[in-house]
């Protein structure tokens, strides 16, 4: 459900004055690939479609190659260049499909297209001809083993991501006629009928993205009360604020732009269309990874010329930095369409995923070169931070005027509560100006609120002492009151 308002209360996300640990100072490289040959104990044998990071060097790999009808996934341990693959991997083996078992209930991995990775599970959701469904691995030191959970959905899905409460995010997809769709299910331990025959999962959330176009990734943080969803029809990222019970707001500050045509080295094919598939939060330093490509393109100087990874702000969606695994491949061979381990190349640039470890190491994958890669930062990443407060709304006083009442405690430090009344619905703004009249934060930007009394919030740690306008603007008119901010 995406909602206006609540019927009790929610947070909202309040965005100050963006505060940087440091700038994006250092440089990006890969610190390996994983092996691509026949004969070698290392290879993936097909396309790499996805990855689900365990921790350093430990993660599952993701194959969807339905030309051969081989959709398997692969686990690492220790893994390098040419060491950490558990089990045997038929090299380009045809109809070679991982197999979901759990007593008399089985289903084959089919036409998968991301994984989620939390704990030691990984989470697939499976397009089988027969059924849709969410299915749950298990990675242990010596491969990759059923976990008995799985939940059936009626219609194609294709991003998922998992909270730390263990709620489970997907996307129906949509296309360029009508717009996809996203599902938020309970814990599986807290809904144990995911253990069953997998019917009867509960559902918590469920709504319709404001665009047509296909949603290629999903990303929540901690608790799920940001949520992030990419277009790539549309070149768009989503951010809903809320929760997975009460439902969310579309947050209509957060605007992700970037190219959404490129022009390739091979000019007489004319431009190329790109945009966003899988998308991660790094919670510990507030940034949104965005793995950003062509759909599937190949060709030497095409297709293979183009994939990025953006690393945004999550506030606002603006790009802070950039990893060019094209250029990257282009300066370490020479060419885009060479795959070189030794040289820490994948070549056949193609970056459709992206997963972090716990030392915030980057890991994306080459579909069309069939590895996973391996980024590191030659510094320590930068840490961006959100200010989070909620506003709180008394049903049972109704007032008759708009009214904004007078801050409390007033001095404060370092918050205080900003009270005011609302006599039918109206579109409001509430912004902190400083005593030069210098806009420092917006506290709400166009919500559409109902009639009622409001009580919000207003965090200023990050700010000096002195005095401060808080001004509130309903429909054509404004109010505004002093604060002293006293440290």
């Amino acid at each position: 459900m995406v909602r206006k308002f609540t019927k009790s209360f929610f947070l909202f996300l309040i965005f100050s004055n963006l505060i940087f640990s440091q700038s994006f100072d250092g440089t990006w490289s890969v610190e390996y690939v994983t092996s691509d040959s026949p004969d070698s104990l290392n290879s993936i044998g097909y396309n790499v479609i996805s990855v689900g990071v365990i921790s350093e060097d430990s993660f599952v790999a993701l194959v969807n190659r339905g030309s051969a009808n081989a959709h398997y996934l692969v686990g690492f341990k220790n893994a390098g260049k040419n060491s950490g693959r558990l089990g045997n991997v038929p090299y380009q083996q045809v109809d070679f499909r991982t197999k979901w078992l759990s007593g008399f209930d089985q289903e084959f991995l089919f036409d998968a297209n991301d994984i989620a990775a939390k704990g030691n599970l990984v989470y697939v959701p499976n397009n089988d001809t027969n059924s849709n469904s969410i299915l749950t691995f298990e990675l242990k030191d010596d491969s990759i083993y059923t976990y008995p959970q799985r939940y059936k959905i009626d219609e194609y899905i294709w991003a998922i991501d998992v909270d730390d409460n263990g709620r489970i995010y997907v996307t129906k997809t949509g296309d360029s006629t009508k717009a996809g769709s996203v599902i938020i299910f309970e814990n599986p331990d807290v809904a144990p009928k995911w253990v069953s025959n997998g019917k009867q999962g509960k559902i918590l959330q469920e709504f319709t993205l404001p665009d047509i176009g296909s949603p290629r990734g999903i990303t929540a943080n901690n608790d799920g009360t940001i949520l992030y969803v990419s277009n790539w029809d549309e070149n768009k990222i989503y951010c809903y604020i809320g929760d997975p019970v009460n439902g969310y707001t579309l947050y209509d500050g957060f605007d992700f732009q970037v190219e959404s045509e490129f022009i390739t080295p091979d000019t007489t094919s004319g431009s190329l269309k790109v945009g966003p598939f899988g998308i991660q939060y790094m919670p510990g330093k507030n940034l949104l990874f965005v793995a950003h490509d062509a759909d599937f393109v190949s060709g030497d100087n095409r297709g293979y010329a183009y994939g990025k990874i953006f690393i945004a702000n999550p506030n606002t969606g603006e790009v802070l930095d950039t990893i060019d695994a094209a250029k990257w491949n282009f300066l370490i061979e020479g060419r885009y369409n060479n795959h070189n381990p030794a040289n820490n190349a994948s070549g056949y640039t193609s970056n459709y995923a992206v997963d972090f470890d716990e030392n915030n190491n980057i890991y994306t994958q080459s579909w069309f070169g069939w590895t996973v890669d391996k980024w590191n930062y030659s510094a320590e990443l930068p840490t961006i931070e959100i200010t989070i407060t909620d506003i709180q709304i008394d049903y049972n006083f109704i007032p008759n005027q708009i009214e904004l009442k007078q801050n409390y405690p007033n001095p404060f430090n370092p918050s205080t509560t900003i009270e005011f009344s609302l006599n039918t619905q109206h579109e409001v703004s509430l912004k902190i100006y400083n005593i030069t009249g210098e806009l420092v934060t917006d506290l709400l930007k166009n919500k559409i609120l109902e009639q009622g009394n409001y009580k919000l919030t207003f965090d200023a740690s990050k700010f000096v002492s002195g005095t401060y306008i808080y001004q509130l603007q309903v429909g054509l008119k404004t109010f505004s009151n002093k604060m002293i901010l006293i440290k």
